[in-house]
């Protein structure tokens, strides 16, 4: 009797053991289905664009996924017709200034916000996060208005002064340093490390994390930015690669009607910086998110 007893035990055991290992089977093939779904829903757009930057412009209006006549005309015309390379680098100006621009500023403002105590503190910073929720079409006659009475339209100066620095950037930074411990700030003080040697040999190391991720937000939000450009600039050679490629659309530099082809290949041409930045530094957005505190 004990051992038929413990061999319907064992029988039920591996039973238990076969539907668990069935329904973990299935809910990992369920959580790849949607990956992928997903992934195929993101990227077909991207693919779209691709495909119809290599479509002469008479099989652009089939719809057809794959061109039946792949060309790199549309390549070549957007490289030699426009100044492509001048818009390029006026994007990479803009959006180098506005990174370093807002990791040097946020810094030190997270940094006075997390650590120091004066009055007003908490207020200056709950004004610093209300402005996060003012749409920024509110702010571009304002913008304009600062930038015209200083003559700053049509310059690089112009392009970057809304993103010298960023409220988010402040929220971010201020909270990952508010985690570093009070007591090896005062350590540092006693061993006679000033302030800004603190600043930049204490803090900036333990809030690395953090600060690649906001770089790396900063820089996709900068290089993609199209309304403000288009306002304070009004003159080809100063054009960022957004502003560029929708004049261009629409006839500004060319005597004939949209071009859709050479669109998406200027589109295309347009998205690589980013698109290797996405790819190759996008566990640094992870991880300095995730590190990044909530304490306050």
């Amino acid at each position: 009797m004990t051992t038929q007893v413990q061999v319907h035990s064992d029988a039920a055991a591996r039973a238990a053991r076969r539907s668990r290992t069935l329904r973990t089977a299935v809910a990992g093939l369920g959580a790849y289905g949607w990956v992928i779904l997903i992934a195929i829903t993101t990227l077909l757009p991207y693919l779209w664009m691709l495909s119809n930057s290599l479509k002469p412009r008479a099989e652009i209006a089939y719809y057809a996924l794959l061109p039946v006549n792949p060309t790199l005309d549309n390549y070549i015309k957007i490289l030699t017709k426009y100044p492509f390379g001048q818009w390029y680098l006026n994007t990479f100006i803009v959006t180098i200034i506005s990174v370093v621009s807002t990791l040097f500023f946020c810094s030190l403002a997270g940094y006075a916000l997390a650590k120091f105590r004066f009055p007003g503190r908490d207020a200056f910073f709950i004004f610093i996060l209300a402005t996060v929720m003012v749409p920024v079409e509110m702010l571009i006659l304002p913008w304009y208005v600062g930038a015209f009475n200083f003559k700053l339209h049509n310059s690089y100066a112009g392009l970057v002064f809304p993103g010298l620095i960023s409220a988010f950037g402040v929220f971010i930074l201020r909270q990952a340093i508010l985690s570093i411990p009070d007591d090896l700030l005062d350590a540092a003080r006693i061993d006679g490390m000033s302030e800004p040697g603190i600043y930049l040999r204490i803090i900036l190391p333990l809030v690395a994390g953090p600060l690649s991720a906001l770089a790396i937000l900063t820089a996709l939000a900068s290089w993609s930015d199209f309304l403000w450009p288009l306002i304070v600039v009004n003159i080809p050679r100063m054009f960022t690669m957004q502003v560029g490629v929708t004049f261009a659309s629409q006839g500004e530099f060319q005597d004939t009607m949209l071009d859709w082809g050479t669109v998406m290949a200027a589109t295309a041409v347009a998205s690589i910086p980013m698109l290797l930045l996405v790819i190759f530094a996008q566990k640094y957005i992870v991880r300095g998110i995730a590190t990044t505190g909530i304490k306050g």
